[in-house]
């Protein structure tokens, strides 16, 4: 059954390294804790809040040989109380309808955007 996961990282800042090294961990995270293998992800999807320039995570998934599935990344709408620096991920898999979905949200990034 296809079904989607999701996560969201904060960054620590601005920069390539920064980036890279967030999205690797999502991604991986998301893979470890929901028991996927590389062949179980049909396609991902990110967002980023617009403070974020340096790179971007479908970029990162090919160089960094993390995932090779269709990626696409769009930038988050500016609000006010919008949240910094976080990359969000849904990513669509095939995961038994009887297995949970653990989505995951490691440093400091929350689940849900804040309300007005």
């Amino acid at each position: 059954m296809l079904r989607a996961i999701r996560g969201a990282v904060g960054v620590s800042d601005d920069t390539r390294p920064a980036i890279r090294d967030a999205t690797a961990r999502l991604v991986r995270r998301v893979m470890e804790r929901n028991r996927l293998a590389p062949a179980d992800v049909e396609c991902v999807w990110f967002t980023m809040t617009p403070d974020l320039t340096a790179d971007v995570p479908p970029l990162v998934l090919r160089e960094e040989g993390i995932l090779d599935v269709p990626a696409l990344c769009a930038a988050d709408p500016v609000w006010e109380g919008a949240p910094q620096r976080t990359i969000r991920v849904m990513a669509l898999a095939r995961i038994g309808d009887d297995l949970p979905v653990d989505h995951v949200y490691p440093e400091g990034a929350g689940r849900d955007r804040p309300r007005r």
